[in-house]
């Protein structure tokens, strides 16, 4: 059954004019509720309805009008806003700024003075300023007198100087220039908004404080200002930062004030520096702020408690800047898709007598004692590129390169340059090679050094170098989820960035028509190809036929630097008495320097350019090849094989070759087997004659199979048969 709505009668009430209509809301209150509402609202509106009349029609109110109040000047028509201060008001009314306020205008102020001085002249110039933006400068004459708007664009300078003219003239302002007009503020508000914002900042400052001796979170220790912020404000702290260019490890140099107190930091970065100055800000505010743990990563020492030494890291850090510099420099000659790199590499050649002389030393010195950045440095390779080839560009004949990536391309690029100064010692000119029993040698005062600006792909980059502090280490426990993978053996795969390991020896061997059929082509990893490297020497198969083994001095790393883990995948992984002990004459395993740089490059999230270059000391301009094909790029696209593809170095190495006959006819030495030799052998039958090279990489990949690390994975072998 309905429920019957209750409806109240006010039809016994004694007033029955009803100026307004009750709300529907009223009808289900109290009649005494009501009743109350309704004797308010009547009374508000006929005060507002008198005082209406008495403004408008300015006519005197008669006394015996009932329910009016008299008007006076300081008569307020609604109580409720009597909280504003008298003063305030008195100050808006009397303001003569208000009374002279120019007039509003909706029209943009350089239409305006189109419309009103048609005649009017714009003159625009560029302002010299240090700061990196630009900014013009816009004047308007108009009768005689000049105007001036100065500002980052055209266009708002010219606006500027149209609002200028507009104000002294005609007394007018743009609503598209300006707010609204908002009264002037008395000192006195201003003084009780800063008293209250004070009086907030405290309030803020105690429901933050701490109890003395808290500890500092872990989330602070990299971002202690924000939690300095918070405390104080952003208002009320002023950063400051200086640089400072002779010590790379304390390049900035951070001040930060908070009020009449003063906090001075330095490091390698501007972050860094500041987030310094945030923990002594932390410090006295009660944090405990932990002491970071010593740098305990070394180069060679077998004390962990060496660090690097100060000259190192400058040689290092020097050593960055040259390798930064040239790649700056051969930019100039390449077009802009060229540019983009995220993988660069440089060999720089250092003259080690430059700094022995100047430099007191003994025999008890360590020869990385020579490593000074004062000492002659010239960089003779550089690359850049971090893709490989497409499977379906396969090539038969020698003519593409398998591996872009930088590291790989820098030892082609090496052997091009030992190739020219092969070439530069037959021809009686000055060479860096000496000639020792029936081989050469890099003199004893040069030396190889490697740079990269990020760990090598591979092992060396695979684990986090953030794990270096971990209490795990500390204990000489390792409890990586993935420990197991360490030291493995790692691949590269087409059309595809970082690296897998290898799961079982089925996967070391590859097809030709089994890539060709779709199966993804792999290559070995940096870090793997770089161990090689340091057991088989750079000059690599030909070039053992002409030089003895070859070695990187130091390898310096920007970006993902971690002394073990580069240490187990460049060297470690062969320090063993199986591999060490069985070596021919001439070989061994190089331990070289791994030293960082100081200020790192920012990670680039940007995609792998298709594109990679290449130079070799004496080139007039690098060469630009793609990754897909291997192949020297250019506007005909032909396929030019490129100048370190296998099919350009092996006709280097025939060349090379008939000097040597050629010099053996002449110094009557001249054997049966040496003319014609090569004439008619392939490419893998020439790399099958360097007998000790050989063995020294077969006693590299049993050592990795042993000792369950993997299978090398090699091409098929239809890429080396190939003859000129």
């Amino acid at each position: 059954m309905a429920k019957k709505k209750r409806v109240v009668d006010f039809s016994d009430e004694e007033s029955t004019s009803k100026p307004f209509k009750i709300p529907k809301i009223c009808r289900y209150s109290k009649p005494e509720t009501v009743r109350s509402n309704r004797e308010s609202i009547s009374e508000c509106q006929s005060q507002l309805r008198a005082s209406t009349e008495t403004v408008l029609n300015a006519k005197p109110v008669s006394p015996e009008a009932p329910n009016v109040l008299k008007p006076s000047s300081t008569y307020q028509p609604f109580p409720q806003l009597q909280s504003i201060k008298k003063e305030n008001v008195h100050l808006w009314q009397e303001s003569s700024d208000f009374k002279n306020a120019p007039a509003v205008i909706q029209k943009h102020s350089v239409s305006v003075i189109y419309e009103k001085y048609p005649a009017a002249l714009w003159e625009c110039e560029e302002v010299f300023s240090i700061m990196p933006t630009k900014k013009f400068r816009v004047t308007l004459k108009v009768s005689g007198e000049c105007y001036e708007g100065c500002a980052p664009s055209k266009k708002e300078a010219k606006r500027l100087a149209a609002d200028e003219c507009l104000l002294k003239r005609l007394n007018m302002k743009s609503s598209f220039s300006m707010a609204t007009l908002k009264p002037p503020t008395s000192p006195l508000s201003v003084d009780s908004m800063s008293k209250e914002d004070e009086k907030t900042s405290k309030l803020r400052q105690k429901k933050l404080a701490i109890a003395p001796g808290t500890p500092l979170p872990t989330e602070l220790e990299n971002n202690a200002i924000m939690k300095v912020y918070e405390i104080y404000g952003t208002d009320k702290c002023v950063i400051n930062f200086e640089e400072n260019s002779q010590n790379p490890a304390q390049r900035f140099q951070a001040t930060l004030r908070i009020e009449d107190k003063c906090y001075e930091g330095a490091a390698a970065s501007k972050k860094k520096a500041r987030n310094a100055c945030a923990l002594q800000v932390l410090g006295d505010y009660g944090y405990v702020i932990p002491i970071p743990p010593p740098v305990t990563d070394t180069f060679l020492s077998k004390d962990p408690s060496d660090t690097i030494e100060q000259h190192l890291q400058e040689f290092a850090d020097k050593v960055a800047e040259l390798s930064q510099a040239k790649y700056s420099e051969l930019c100039a000659y390449v077009e802009e898709h060229a540019r983009r790199k995220k993988v660069l590499a440089a060999c720089i050649l250092y003259n080690n007598s430059s700094t022995s002389s100047n430099n007191s030393s003994n025999d008890t010195d360590p020869p990385s004692a020579i490593f000074r950045a004062d000492g002659d440095m010239e960089v003779i390779a550089m690359t850049t590129g971090t893709k490989v080839l497409g499977g379906e560009f396969l090539s038969c004949d020698g003519k593409a390169i398998n591996d872009s990536h930088a590291e790989i391309q820098i030892r082609r690029c090496i052997m091009r340059f030992l190739y020219g100064q092969l070439r530069a010692i037959r021809e009686g000119r000055c060479s860096v090679l000496e000639k020792v029993n029936d081989k050469y040698r890099l003199k004893p005062e040069f030396s190889l050094h490697l740079y990269i600006n990020t760990a090598p792909c591979g092992d060396a980059r695979i684990f986090s170098p953030k794990q270096e502090g971990s209490q795990a280490q500390v204990v000489d426990v390792d409890t990586h989820p993935n420990r197991s993978n360490r030291g493995v053996l790692r691949t590269k795969i087409e059309s595809g960035e970082g690296t897998i390991p290898i799961l079982s020896a089925t996967e070391a061997f590859q097809t030709w028509d089994g890539v060709l059929a779709g199966q993804r082509l792999r290559t070995m990893s940096c870090s793997d190809k770089l161990c090689r490297s340091n057991l088989l020497g750079l000059q690599g198969s030909l070039l053992s036929k002409f030089l003895c083994p070859l070695y990187y001095s130091s390898v310096v790393v920007g970006r993902l630097y971690s002394f073990s883990h580069l240490s187990r995948a460049l060297y470690g992984r062969l320090d063993v008495p199986e591999v060490t002990n069985v070596l021919p004459e001439g070989f061994y395993l190089n331990k070289p320097l791994l030293l960082p740089v100081s200020v790192t490059e920012a990670r680039s999230v940007s995609k792998a350019s298709g594109f990679c270059m290449n130079w070799t000391y004496g080139d007039a301009a690098p060469e630009v090849t793609r990754t897909s094909d291997g192949k020297v790029f250019n506007a005909n696209n032909t396929g030019t094989p490129s100048r370190i593809c296998k099919n350009s170095l092996f006709k280097l190495f025939i060349k090379e070759h008939k000097r040597e006959v050629a010099a053996a006819k002449t110094a009557g030495t001249l054997t049966e087997d040496m003319e014609g030799k090569y004439d008619e052998l392939m490419y893998y039958e020439v790399k099958n004659e360097a007998k000790d090279y050989n063995k020294v990489k077969n006693i590299l990949i049993d050592h990795f199979k042993n000792s369950n690390l993997g299978c090398w994975v090699r091409k098929p072998i239809e890429q080396s048969m190939f003859s000129l």
